[in-house]
């Protein structure tokens, strides 16, 4: 049941588990159990449902290690966050980026950060990510 990743949009849990794997670059189960359970306890087996669903979705990729897999990301954060941003444009802004634009500079006008602040994050992370 492999889906097209290049609309896939990330549920809130499944975006916590790849946030893991992502930062770790490949994790077991028990790994992502132990990160995510520090700022909410989850039991393993919801992780690892969720796990095998991202696998099945195309998203992972398990290697045997021992007794575990050990989980890769298929699917980058980059993509990820892409896709993201496309549904955002398309469900609230009717896929016209001035609009979305428009909202970015109405809230950052009452924020205290610069907008070439934003600007400067936002290659950075490219960069990095």
């Amino acid at each position: 049941m492999k889906k097209d990743l290049d609309s896939y949009i990330l549920t809130r849990q499944e975006l916590f588990i790849m946030k893991v794997i992502w930062e770790r670059g490949s994790a077991t189960v028990r790994d992502v159990c132990d990160v995510i359970s520090k700022k909410k306890p989850t039991a393993y087996t919801t992780i690892l449902t969720l796990m095998q669903i991202l696998e099945k979705k195309g998203a992972l990729v398990r290697k045997r290690i021992g007794r575990s897999y050990l989980y890769r990301p298929l699917f980058s954060k980059r993509q990820a966050t892409r896709n993201q941003v496309n549904d955002l444009l398309v469900r609230f802004f009717d896929g016209n980026p001035d609009k979305l634009i428009e909202t970015i500079l109405d809230y950052e006008s009452r924020t205290s950060k610069p907008f070439e602040t934003m600007v400067s994050m936002k290659e950075s992370s490219y960069k990095n990510g």
